[in-house]
């Protein structure tokens, strides 16, 4: 599971399954496995579920091109739409 905060990072945590009965607290609760420092404040994690651990995320051209292809198009008009309603 990934997480944001407003102090710039982005954490990943681990899991653990949920009680066996309804009203049972958790007997662990999950670690934070890694935390990675963003220069910006996060407001939203996207996670392909592919990694390799040795060198971060794997991803392939094939994968990157579809990742790209999949993505709603905006034109200027709307680009122009957006920033009149900000104003």
């Amino acid at each position: 599971m990934a997480s944001t905060a407003n102090d710039r990072f982005a954490r990943l945590h681990s899991i653990t399954p949920p009680p066996s009965r309804e009203g049972q607290n958790l007997d662990h609760k999950g670690t934070v496995l890694e935390r990675i420092y963003v220069t910006t404040v996060p407001t939203v994690v996207i996670w392909d579920e592919t990694a390799d651990e040795s060198k971060g995320v794997d991803t392939t051209e094939e994968q990157e091109d579809e990742v790209w292809n999949d993505m709603e198009q905006v034109s200027e008009t709307d680009t122009e739409e957006i920033r009149k309603t900000k104003r």
